[in-house]
């Protein structure tokens, strides 16, 4: 929800690569603020979303940087093997249905030894908050999944990425979600269709943010004594957990097996 999301970076873009001869892919890219970051660097930036509503928003905060969005299936890039240094990934692999073939393929276009830069919301605020609200976790196109990190892992493991770094971020986001779950829940009625839900979802969208929240998720990217709170507090509450993976160096016949058994193919350059 656009009104509670946080202004404020889920990786770190000094990981990012730099120059014009680094190529780098994010994969759901929503509003476009971290692939804008590659951007900045003089990499080569190519945005990946399903959502085209979501491509529009990114475009629009774009200005002079030089960015390629395509609207493109996750779990089926359309990018050759080994085509990107770097590949970020925030806040989407919990809202797709094969979140595996969308990992197999985020490790397929990353070069051996490239770097992943990903997110997902921390399993300590999912928790309360499926079972707060049903809308959260049963709206169209909201989270299918809950991430406890040894299987968010394992699963990057089993595509041929090592983890090796994460950590805790987000606290003020989790206190707005808080607040919509609560709400939430003290509504009582549910929509009756999927229809009904995203006519709801629809008109929230189209709600006048609050100046305070706006300046509130502004302050959290600009204001220090604002990020030292929201960093202590994902100590205690957060919303997300980043982390930092590196694709696993193999031999030429290794990586022909890797491809095969994730079932997909090469088929377009960037």
């Amino acid at each position: 929800m656009p009104e509670i999301s946080t202004a404020k970076l889920s990786i770190d873009p000094a990981l990012l690569p730099c120059g014009a001869s680094a190529r780098v892919l994010d994969v759901g890219c929503g509003d476009g603020r971290h692939i804008v970051e590659a951007a900045r660097r003089g990499c080569r930036a190519v945005g990946v979303d399903y959502d085209a509503s979501e491509l529009r928003r990114a475009r629009g905060r774009l200005h002079a940087h030089r960015v390629d969005l395509i609207a493109a299936d996750a779990s089926y890039l359309p990018f050759h093997t080994d085509a990107f240094d770097a590949v970020i990934c925030t806040e989407t692999l919990e809202h797709l249905r094969d979140d595996v073939g969308a990992i197999a393929e985020i490790a397929r276009t990353l070069r051996d030894g490239g770097t992943m830069l990903g997110a997902v919301p921390s399993h300590f605020t999912e928790i309360p908050f499926w079972m707060l609200s049903r809308s959260y976790h049963e709206t169209p196109g909201g989270h299918v999944r809950i991430y406890a990190p040894a299987v968010l892992f394992g699963r990057l493991r089993d595509a041929g990425l090592a983890v090796t770094g994460y950590r805790y971020v987000h606290f003020i986001d989790s206190l707005f979600w808080l607040r919509f779950c609560v709400r939430d829940l003290l509504r009582g009625g549910r929509p009756r269709s999927d229809y009904e839900a995203a006519i709801l979802i629809a008109v929230a969208a189209e709600q006048r943010v609050p100046a305070w929240r706006r300046q509130l998720r502004e302050a959290i990217a600009t204001s220090r004594f604002i990020a030292a709170i929201d960093t202590v507090g994902a100590l205690l509450w957060p919303k997300s957990l980043t982390f930092v993976a590196r694709k696993r160096v193999m031999s030429a016949v290794a990586r022909d097996a890797a491809h095969q058994r994730a079932g997909v193919a090469s088929h377009t350059d960037v």
